[in-house]
């Protein structure tokens, strides 16, 4: 219980996450909004020779075009056998 309620910059969080624990929500919106600003931008420059900007991403947020792989996958049967050892009695 403790750990689902710690802060998002505890050292358990930036353990879990990564380096996106770096970053807030509101960061990641910032980034959303500002990429959409630049499309926009690129879209009404009336430039047709300019390529098209390339989108700004923060820890955590999947680039278009690259796999995202976490880990290797497991069986729900692999998965049960190593949680069972945590299963309250």
């Amino acid at each position: 219980m403790i750990l689902k309620h710690s802060p998002m910059t505890s050292a358990f969080r930036r353990a879990q996450r990564g380096p996106a624990a770096e970053y807030s929500a509101a960061d990641y919106l910032l980034v959303g909004v500002l990429n959409t600003l630049r499309g926009m931008s690129w879209q009404l420059g009336q430039d047709p020779k300019k390529p098209k900007p390339e989108p700004i991403s923060l820890p955590g947020m999947a680039v278009k075009g690259t796999p995202k792989k976490l880990g290797d996958s497991m069986s729900i049967e692999e998965m049960d056998r190593r949680l069972a050892k945590y299963k309250p009695r």
